[in-house]
């Protein structure tokens, strides 16, 4: 199914857009020491979880945040722009990525969940947890009602992505690199409260 088969889905964030910004946000955060956070194990299902996969052409690890789907004990995501995220294509590309879901680190090869019965499993852990704050905004723009049977029915319009744990190294992890800006602010917060 090409891009434009792919019916009413949310425009792709264009880059250099606020948009975009807002949707890189979250990795920024985990930068900045909030990863624990974000994905944290006590927030069920509505934990996000960061996929570093491995740039198709620039060969760099790349970074993306995406909602955390737990069914059998194993990590699945959603492409919300189906084959057109870079995450994907680069997965597409070369499938040893490396999962941080819930304090874990862990390799995995990442795969398009095609198999009825396990997009079903997947499909009712979903909507057990209620997916994440923009689940039914995004399934309207697909033309799915909130409902396992309807998302059932247009399975096709729904990439969803399986992570199979491997023995493997995979690309580096999101580090949270940026924790020594917060002492930065407090000695500024501290020398403008003394003055002040």
């Amino acid at each position: 199914m090409s891009d434009k088969d792919h019916p009413g889905s949310m425009a792709y964030p264009s880059k250099r857009t606020l948009n975009r910004f807002i949707y890189k946000l979250p990795l920024l955060l985990w930068r900045l020491g909030f990863g624990s956070l974000l994905s944290h194990p006590a927030r069920d299902g509505k934990r996000m979880m960061v996929i570093t996969t491995i740039g198709r052409k620039s060969k760099l690890p790349r970074h993306t945040m995406v909602s955390n789907i737990r069914y059998d004990q194993k990590d699945y995501a959603i492409s919300g722009w189906w084959h057109r995220s870079d995450w994907v294509k680069n997965f597409i590309n070369d499938p040893l990525v490396t999962v941080q879901s819930g304090g874990r680190i862990y390799s995995a090869y990442a795969r398009r969940v095609e198999d009825i019965n396990e997009i079903r499993a997947v499909a009712q852990a979903l909507f057990d947890s209620g997916g994440d704050s923009h689940f039914s905004d995004w399934l309207a723009s697909l033309g799915i009602e909130e409902n396992l049977d309807e998302l059932m029915e247009k399975r096709d319009l729904v990439y969803f992505v399986g992570f199979d744990q491997v023995d493997r190294k995979g690309p580096a992890p999101l580090r949270s690199d940026l924790v020594w800006v917060w002492g930065i602010l407090i000695f500024l917060i501290s020398i403008i409260w003394l003055f002040v």
